[in-house]
């Protein structure tokens, strides 16, 4: 398995002067989310989708779908509201950028803050 370079990656976005969007892709990357759940996240910020038009639009199983929107959501990078017609289903939605920003910045956070406590411990022993 080939590992990516993110750091060189982001460095690429940030010198071609590309979207957030793109340096966003490549930081959710780095902290492990699936390719799937980084396209279904991009298909919800261009519109409002139900698990069907994901389904249709991206080629793959319903369970497929629901089990990364499922972490998506609960990870509060989506959003589902309840709609009406023949019957009621959910239709989902990414949350803006500037928020996902804020969750991806607080997630680095925490990781920074627990190798800075596994370190301090390391440095008592020697």
């Amino acid at each position: 398995m080939v590992k990516r370079n993110y750091i060189a990656d982001i460095e690429n976005v940030l010198k071609g002067r590309k979207k957030p969007t793109e340096l966003l892709n490549i930081i959710l990357g780095f902290l492990n989310f699936q390719k799937t759940e980084i396209k279904i996240y991009n298909l919800l910020l261009k519109s409002s989708l139900t698990i069907k038009q994901i389904e249709k639009q991206l080629n793959l199983s319903e369970r497929t779908i629901r089990k990364y929107i499922k972490k998506l959501n609960q990870d509060g990078f989506i959003s589902r509201k309840v709609e009406q017609g023949r019957r009621l289903k959910y239709v989902y939605k990414a949350v803006p950028v500037q928020e996902t920003w804020k969750k991806v910045k607080d997630k680095i956070q925490k990781i920074l803050n627990e190798i800075t406590k596994i370190l301090e411990r390391k440095t008592v022993f020697f």
